[in-house]
């Protein structure tokens, strides 16, 4: 795994741009301007291009995970505290690998979030529709891979706590993904909240286009829930160890 230097810096959400482009407003949901004005490390993990279909795709981030907790002291980081976060098809990965890359039989992750994530079950998705395949070659995969890759071979056995949030004018593979989410994971003991913003499609688009509010409220979103687990953990930990815990 590489790491990039440590004077890189993220750029602010009102400097993200596409290429030559000046900053685009709907880029600012991707920004990890909150997490990292709340305190938390941030690693930006990037699967590999080539090959890239999903189990591909997977076994990256999965790798990413492993050795990002088997390096945590090197990161200054706490191993039993370490979060992930994806959007749409970043957020059917976060979810999978969350949920399936594991130490005897524990969840490395500690807590999940997403925004609008796919993939809770492919198949069904490929058969309802098909087209998807041509736009997202990812799937190029028969059907046997892509059950077992579908978030829903995964979270049967439980997981960390999750959160989703998605419009409910997504499209209709996002928005059922979402759905079963949602309705599935608390049956296996997930603890899940579910963030629906009406009206809005994917990206958080909305007819007549772009509402700030509406990525700054999925921003809010994501990080109250990891300083919720990932904070309350720290302070369960001192408190436990005798030390002082500020309020």
């Amino acid at each position: 795994m590489q790491t990039a230097p440590s004077e890189h810096q993220f750029l602010g959400p009102d400097e993200l741009t596409v290429e030559d482009s000046g900053p685009i407003p709907m880029l600012a949901q991707f920004s990890f301007a909150g997490l990292l004005a709340a305190g938390f490390a941030v690693f930006d993990v990037r699967h590999s291009n080539a090959p890239h279909t999903v189990d591909d795709m997977l076994g990256d981030i999965q790798m990413a995970i492993e050795s990002i907790e088997g390096r945590a002291d090197e990161f200054s980081v706490d191993a039993k505290r370490i979060g992930i976060f994806g959007v749409s098809s970043g957020g059917y990965l976060a979810l999978a690998s969350g949920l399936s890359t594991r130490r005897s039989g524990q969840c490395l992750i500690a807590v999940m979030a997403t925004y609008y994530p796919a993939g809770f079950d492919f198949p069904v998705d490929v058969a309802a529709f098909p087209q998807i395949k041509d736009g997202l070659p990812a799937l190029a995969v028969d059907d046997a891979v892509l059950h077992a890759v579908s978030i829903k071979s995964f979270y049967q056995s439980g997981g960390p706590p999750t959160l989703v949030v998605y419009g409910d004018q997504d499209l209709p593979f996002i928005v059922n993904s979402c759905r079963s989410i949602c309705s599935e994971f608390p049956k296996a003991g997930i603890e899940t909240k579910c963030v629906v913003i009406e009206g809005v499609a994917h990206e958080f688009m909305r007819e007549d286009g772009y509402h700030i509010a509406d990525g700054a409220r999925a921003q809010q979103a994501l990080v109250e829930w990891f300083q919720r687990h990932l904070l309350a953990a720290s302070s369960e930990e001192s408190a436990r160890r005798g030390l002082p815990v500020a309020d």
